[in-house]
């Protein structure tokens, strides 16, 4: 380097590349923060995101329902209209030829007494044909009616 005004040249022949622990300490401390300010950013940009796009998809997720709610109201009306008795008893009487019963077709319905039910008389004599009733109580002890 030359000192224009004087005219003399000098020259830094003294200095030495040292590296000094307390700018390296303030340097790495500067260097963390940063990082961590940017992380931080960086995990609110994800959640920030991750709120948008489930924003989204509920939005779509009720106007799906809603569209489900209405097809079901239509379903549920033309469940209806199917079911009208005059309808039926159209059909049945154009495309199916059926015409009403006559007072002699009519059978009234037979009614059975509980005591005297089949099944439970089956049951009991299969279990008395085989021997159970026996077998049981010798098993269990003296129990029977």
């Amino acid at each position: 380097m030359t000192d224009w005004a004087d005219g003399i040249e000098t020259r830094n022949y003294g200095i030495k590349c040292v590296i000094d622990a307390r700018i390296l300490s303030d340097l790495v401390r500067t260097i963390v923060c940063l990082a961590m300010v940017a992380g931080a950013l960086l995990f609110y940009l994800w959640v920030h995101s991750q709120m948008i796009s489930i924003g989204y998809e509920s939005q779509k997720l009720s106007t799906e329902e809603e569209s489900l709610r209405r097809t079901q109201k239509n379903l549920d009306l033309e469940e209806e209209n199917l079911k009208r008795p005059d309808r039926i008893d159209m059909i049945a009487r154009t495309q199916l030829g059926m015409i009403p019963l006559s007072p002699s077709q009519l059978i009234p319905p037979q009614t059975q007494d509980l005591n005297e039910s089949l099944p439970d008389k089956l049951a009991m004599a299969v279990s008395e044909s085989t021997g159970l009733k026996k077998s049981a109580a010798k098993k269990l002890g003296n129990y029977t009616n």
